[in-house]
């Protein structure tokens, strides 16, 4: 027994340290950089990723963090910044690869930068803030944003009038204007052509100036783990809807339907999208759901008219759409795909919707179909066998075998009579002739 506890234990151990550590192996004396790669959307996972590593950067000659992203929550976006800012290594924000992006919360990121670089056929900008899933207009908050990228620029030496401009114009620009109108320092196709142009760069850093030294370096590629590639998925906008809006309905019906498992899976799919969403739901749309819920459970119980379930569908409708039309909190992504990512949402609820419909209408009819004893219709039947008193035997009941207790002895083909039921069994007598 005590061995395996140990055992056990060691196994949890071992989770612990997969999911929760991202490690790298080095050597000890040679120059080293750290390669830190952020792909797809801006999360909480994404800044303890990034600042899990930025914490201790004093052996490293400098971090080259390349970038492809729509955007992500603001709150994320600004713990990367502050990380970036106080490195002890220089940080090299690198959109990469050719044909990616670095949009809206990546622009930031990019600015934010000690060495700004980007790859061929690269796009940043669209910086304006999106509020539930609104640009927002916000004098307050825009103002705020302007003065953000105003203060980044001056950092670090960089066009403050163009950085403005991508959150008040949602300018757009690719590497070539990007370079010659000072936003970026370097266009370099791949990272060895980003280490060769970077090498003795002066650059800005919060702590000073400091020259890079480049040239055969390690480039030391920093693993996330696990747990990091988990809530990653978990925390993308369209995966997070689409659970919280499908475990709703796939809750519903294991409640209707119990013995299946179906409202495990609904209540695990549920927790899964609220990680995601970073549990900041609206409180309004979950009483809506929940309400909406009851309405139709109600329903398909009571056997009612069908006013309780159509309300409930609207309810759950809008209950979801309060809570799964755009990321909780202000974030900086680009329109154009967080109206994608809200279409798919949408197509993809109103067929799970029919479906669920579909289902809730099989299993209404079923429970409302008139039952059936097991007692037959008909109570005269024939034995095939002879049955002893109070033993088991078999006997034809309109044209089927049953398997009866004999009251009394009975005789093989001799009528019988049913006169009652115990434990799936029927019990029979032999049958007499009124007179």
């Amino acid at each position: 027994m005590r061995n395996k506890v140990l055992v056990v234990i060691g196994i949890v151990f071992s989770l612990l340290l997969i999911l929760n550590l991202g490690t790298f192996v080095a050597s000890g004396e040679s120059k080293r950089v750290l390669l830190i790669e952020i792909k797809g959307n801006i999360g909480p996972s994404v800044a303890e990723y990034v600042r899990e590593y930025l914490e201790d950067t004093r052996n490293f000659e400098a971090v080259i963090m390349t970038i492809d992203t729509f955007g992500g929550l603001g709150d994320s976006m600004f713990q990367i910044i502050d990380s970036i800012t106080y490195s002890d290594a220089p940080v090299i924000v690198y959109v990469y690869p050719e044909g990616g992006q670095a949009l809206s919360a990546g622009t930031y990121i990019l600015m934010a930068s000690s060495l700004a670089a980007m790859a061929p056929y690269t796009i940043i900008g669209s910086a304006q803030p999106v509020v539930n899933g609104v640009p927002s207009n916000d004098t307050k908050l825009i103002n705020f944003l302007v003065e953000k990228m105003h203060t980044l620029a001056r950092m670090h030496g960089r066009n403050e009038t163009q950085a403005a401009r991508f959150v008040t114009h949602n300018d757009n620009l690719g590497p070539e204007d990007a370079f010659k109108r000072g936003i970026i320092e370097i266009i370099a196709k791949d990272i060895t052509e980003l280490l060769q142009k970077a090498n003795g760069r002066t650059v800005k850093t919060i702590r000073g100036e400091r020259t890079l030294d480049l040239s055969n370096v390690e480039i030391i590629r920093a693993d996330p783990g696990i747990r990091y590639h988990l809530l990653s998925f978990l925390s993308d906008p369209l995966v997070s809807g689409l659970l919280l809006s499908l475990g709703v309905l796939v809750l519903i019906v294991g409640l209707s339907t119990p013995g299946f498992g179906a409202e495990l899976v609904g209540g695990i799919m549920i927790i899964l999208g609220l990680i995601g969403q970073g549990f900041n739901l609206n409180w309004a749309g979950l009483a809506l759901i929940i309400l909406g819920s009851i309405l139709v459970l109600y329903e398909f119980y009571s056997g009612g008219i069908a006013l309780a379930m159509i309300s409930g569908v609207v309810l759950i409708g809008l209950g979801l759409i309060l809570i799964v039309r755009a990321p909780p909190g202000t974030i900086y992504v680009a329109q154009e795909w967080l109206n994608q990512v809200m279409s798919i949402i949408i197509i993809v609820a109103i067929g799970s919707g029919a479906i669920f419909s579909f289902i809730l209408l099989k299993g209404l009819r079923t429970i409302r179909r008139k039952t059936y004893s097991l007692v037959p219709q008909s109570e005269i039947g024939r034995a095939v066998e002879d049955i002893p008193a109070g033993a088991e035997g078999y006997v034809i009941i309109a044209g089927e075998y049953r398997r009866v207790i004999a009251r009394e002895e009975i005789k093989q083909n001799q009528r019988v009579r049913v006169i009652g039921q115990k434990n799936n069994y029927l019990i029979v007598e032999p049958y007499r002739e009124q007179p």
